[in-house]
């Protein structure tokens, strides 16, 4: 019996082999995944150089370019106040503020006009004194000749016995007496024009000082120049001024200036954009500049173009910054009707914004920047190539470095980042690279197959 089950194992073994055959061969095949390529997916741009000015930004103080201030050069009381003088009042030119006694100085004026006056009568009475002595002159110099006629006939009659020595000795008398009074008429003559001329400088000294005069007593009257703010006042009605007393501050509305502190560094990156063209040399290039100013606060903002009016003198040593002085006119704001809105005022601290001229660079997207180096596509494998920055305008970056025109440069970011590691480009200046005719994404695909690739191992 136990060599019957023995017999029967070999025939139950045959059969099982033969059905795990049949079963193995009789399987149908499971789908096997193509090999897919290791190379990363990647977004790329083309380089190129492209015309950009740099951007400089810095921060400063609204001070007015204009600063009015209302100095006593008169002493007295203060006889008027403008009630609108009032710290934060805008006033119009010609408003009249102050007032100060002007009784001395209209008596100092009254002084001054009647010893012009006097100066001048006593001038056209030397006027009139010159033109009767030259015309005594001349008739007494008429009367020497007849006298000397006379003589000389005396004299004649004399040596002929036919008068007495008595009566050449009285002809004689009377013609030195006449040459003595024309000689005297002769010497006020030549006197005159002296006098003229002390009288005329007394007369011109009068004169300057009735100028005097009258412009103490119009300083009497304080009147605003310009259309202006008044920022302090100083002084009340029937208070006594000195000279050189400070009593108003006004600031003027045509134009304000902000004092923006600006890198060094920053700056000295916007000049080298500017050319010289006319040849004036410093101030002529920074005319070339563009700016703006911004105010903000809360949800309030706004903005005013500004002119670079000039550099300052000095150097902020702690913060290794330049000022640069820009220049705001106001004055449009008024024609406009839009100085009902909120104005650039003293002490208002802006952000200032400085462009240079635009000049070719190369310009990549911030998010390409990988610190001093950018990654490059080139023949499919990742190449890493340092670079400068040279300046940065919002979210664009000038650089330069060993470059050429239609590099590929790599957008997304890597990591890690390998050089030589396998590459393929997805999108190129934001476009999907299309290689088999349809518009789909490469990217999508490969994900998708990898994920059925790992589903069927």
């Amino acid at each position: 019996m136990s060599l019957r089950r023995k017999l029967l194992f070999f025939p139950a073994l045959a059969i099982g082999v033969l059905v795990l055959f049949i079963a193995i061969t009789s399987r149908p095949d499971i789908p096997v995944k193509p090999a897919q390529s290791k190379a990363r997916a990647v977004d790329v741009m083309t380089l190129a150089q492209i015309d950009i000015a740099p951007e400089v930004t810095g921060f400063g103080r609204v001070t007015p370019k204009l600063t009015w201030q209302a100095i006593a050069e008169v002493n007295g009381k203060v006889t008027y106040r403008n009630p609108a003088l009032e710290k934060g009042r805008v006033l119009p030119a010609g408003t009249e503020l102050l007032r100060i006694d002007p009784t001395d100085y209209q008596l100092a004026v009254a002084q001054a006009q009647a010893d012009v006056s006097a100066k001048e009568a006593r001038l056209a009475k030397l006027d009139l004194d010159s033109v009767n002595v030259q015309a005594t002159l001349d008739i007494e110099v008429r009367r020497l000749t007849l006298s000397k006629d006379e003589l000389t006939r005396q004299k004649n009659l004399r040596q002929k016995g036919l008068t007495s020595q008595s009566d050449l000795d009285a002809e004689q008398q009377a013609f030195l007496s006449q040459q003595s009074r024309v000689q005297d008429l002769r010497s006020q003559l030549k006197v005159l024009p002296d006098e003229k001329r002390i009288t005329q400088a007394e007369l011109d000294a009068s004169r300057l000082a009735l100028e005097q005069a009258e412009r103490n007593l119009a300083k009497t009257q304080i009147v605003l120049p310009v259309d202006s703010r008044i920022a302090e006042v100083n002084i009340e009605q029937d208070q006594v001024v000195t000279p050189q007393q400070i009593m108003v501050v006004a600031h003027g509305l045509e134009a304000v200036e902000v004092d923006a502190q600006v890198s060094i560094h920053d700056m000295q990156t916007v000049f080298d954009t500017l050319v010289d063209a006319s040849g004036s040399g410093f101030e002529n290039k920074i005319h070339q500049l563009g700016a703006s100013v911004a105010l903000s606060s809360g949800s309030f903002t706004r903005e005013w173009d500004a002119n670079v009016a000039r550099i300052s003198d000095t150097v902020n040593l702690n913060q290794a910054t330049v000022g640069v002085i820009l220049e705001i006119a106001l004055s449009e704001e008024k024609q406009t009707g839009i100085a009902a809105m909120p104005t650039l005022v003293n002490g208002m601290f802006v952000k200032a914004v400085i462009d240079g001229q635009p000049i070719a660079h190369w310009v990549i997207p911030e998010q390409a920047l990988r610190g001093d180096k950018i990654y490059v596509l080139e023949e499919g494998v990742l190449a890493i190539v340092p670079v400068n920055v040279v300046f940065r305008r919002g979210e664009q970056v000038a650089i330069e470095g060993d470059l050429k025109q239609g590099l590929q440069i790599i957008i997304n970011d890597l990591l890690p980042a390998v050089p030589g590691m396998a590459l393929e480009a997805v999108t190129v200046d934001g476009r999907k690279r299309d290689e088999t005719g349809n518009n789909e994404n490469r990217i999508d695909e490969r994900q998708a197959s990898e994920e059925a690739g790992e589903i069927a191992s």
